[in-house]
Formats: C-alpha cells, structure tokens, sequence
C-alpha cells in the first residue's frame, strides 16, 4: 500500500511539473504574441505618422510669398499691349522678366526709356522687359511713343490696379524678376544703362 501511495505521490508531483512546463510554456507564447502584435501596432502607427508628416510637408515654391519685396513670387496679371493682346505674367515662368511703371507724363520715366530701349536690344533674346503705362489712355501712349522705336512691350494699365497691387508709389520703378517669377531686386527712380545692367545681374546668375 505504501509503495502505490508513493508511486501516487511521484506520479502526481510529476504531473503538477509538466502543468507547470506547459503553463509557463503557454505564459512565454502568449508573452511573445502580445510583444509580436504590439510591435505591429506600434510600427504601423509610426508609418502612419510619417506618412501624415510627408504629406504635410511644403514645397520650396509653396513656401515663397506672393509680395512685392524682394525674395516674393511677383503678384500675377494680366494686361492688353498696345496692339489689344493680353499679356499674363505667370505664362513667363521661365523666362526673365523686368516691369517697368511709368507714365508719358513722368519726366524721369521719358529720361530712363532710350536707357532702357538700349539695354532691351543688347538683351532681347534673354530678357521680357515689359513697360506698364499707369492709368493713361490708349491714345496718349501712342503719341508719344511715335516715332521713338522703342522695341520693348507696352502695357496699358488703364485702371491703375497692377501698379496699386505693386505698391508703386512714385514712378519710375521697376521689378527684376528671375525666371522662377521671383522678385530678386527694385530699382526706385530713372537708371543709366549701367545701373539696368547691374540690376539685370540678380536675375541672370
């Protein structure tokens, strides 16, 4: 009786060990599966998260203000030559641009033209130099323009709305804007033909 009540104890001490085997054996997979399925939830919210950063990251252009100071994305728009064709800015992405504001009446403006007409026909094949007339009729522009062959584009801003969003205060003054339609430099006042071609260098580098 004895030796069946001792086989009974081993017998029952052995199962007790394997139940416990198989339990931390169990405790160690669920463990595993847990860390396995955490790591996943975590690694897949970390794609996630950068993937949103990535998305919300700005483009250099996106950042670039539109303004009339220098490093600004010039302020687009449109205006009639005086031929009657529409010329828009932001179609010149690619070219180099200069805008001029000036008026028939400014007699700076009527000092800086031929300096301008003579800087436009050394640079014409690298440069649009638009001159945009503030507020003056159609007709005014032509007469004074006869007879000078002037080989630049004349705009006609009419309304004075281009020069207001430009902020001209006093003409003549001029933008230099890269091809980028970036505004690198502002000359305020009439230049000589060096001061135009100093200016030009912001842009053509």
């Amino acid at each position: 009786m004895k030796n069946n009540r001792f086989k009974d104890i081993k017998i029952s001490g052995k199962k007790r060990k394997n139940i416990k085997l198989v339990a931390s054996i169990a405790i160690i997979l669920i463990l595993g599966i847990s860390i396995y399925f955490l790591n996943s939830y975590v690694m897949s919210n970390q794609s996630k998260s950068n993937s949103q950063n990535v998305s919300g990251v700005n483009t250099a252009d996106e950042k670039i203000q539109v303004g009339t100071e220098k490093g600004d994305l010039a302020p687009d728009f449109s205006l009639k030559d005086i031929n009657g064709n529409t010329m828009t800015l932001s179609k010149l992405r690619g070219k180099k641009v200069i805008l001029n504001f000036w008026a028939t009446t400014c007699p700076y403006c009527k000092i800086e033209m031929p300096e301008l007409n003579k800087f436009y026909q050394n640079h014409k094949k690298d440069v649009v130099l638009l001159a945009i007339d503030i507020g003056e009729e159609k007709s005014t522009i032509e007469n004074y323009l006869e007879g000078k062959g002037y080989g630049f584009t004349i705009l006609l801003d009419s309304d004075a709305k281009t020069a207001i969003n430009y902020k001209v205060q006093f003409i003549p003054m001029s933008f230099f804007i890269d091809e980028k339609g970036i505004i690198r430099s502002i000359s305020n006042g009439a230049m000589t033909y060096d001061e135009i071609e100093e200016y030009y260098q912001t842009i053509s580098q």
